[in-house]
């Protein structure tokens, strides 16, 4: 009985690796529709569940979810979509104009404008409209891992 149940059970590998806007929250694992667990930035957990195969599913904030079929000894990888890693450069971007303009404005003797004129409504609206584009779109995907496969 023992060895029946060994031969049924799904062994997965998943690994997280989303930037920094995803970094924060962990993402829900499903499988079959079922909650088994939640994986951090840059973590990776193996999953032992009992099943041949099945669809595995991870869900980003705001229920925008990611579905793969998986089978035993796979190893999924957690990263970001398109969209969100083009928001994470344009994040870092703006943040070193911003930083840069800063510095250069209280140096003595600089033009008071900066290195181009700003407004503290323009960079509030920027990081508002990235974020929440962000936060409401599907940030991760789910693939496998083939780098990673063990044979």
């Amino acid at each position: 009985m023992e060895a029946a149940e060994t031969s049924d059970e799904l062994k997965i590998s998943v690994k997280r690796r989303t930037w920094f806007l995803g970094s924060f929250t962990p993402v829900k694992i499903q499988f079959n529709g079922r909650l088994i667990g939640t994986v951090d930035s840059f973590e990776e957990t193996e999953m032992n569940i009992l099943a041949k195969k099945g669809q595995l599913m991870c869900t980003s904030p705001m229920e925008r979810e990611s579905k793969l079929n998986v089978q035993a000894g796979d190893r999924v990888l957690i990263t970001d979509t398109l969209f969100s890693r083009t928001a994470n450069i344009l994040i870092a971007v703006w943040t070193t104009l911003v930083i840069s303009n800063l510095i250069y404005t209280s140096l003595p003797g600089t033009n008071p404008e900066g290195l181009y004129p700003e407004s503290g409504l323009i960079v509030l609206s920027v990081y508002l409209i990235l974020c929440t584009g962000s936060y409401f779109s599907r940030q991760y995907k789910i693939v496998i891992d083939d780098k990673g496969k063990k044979d």
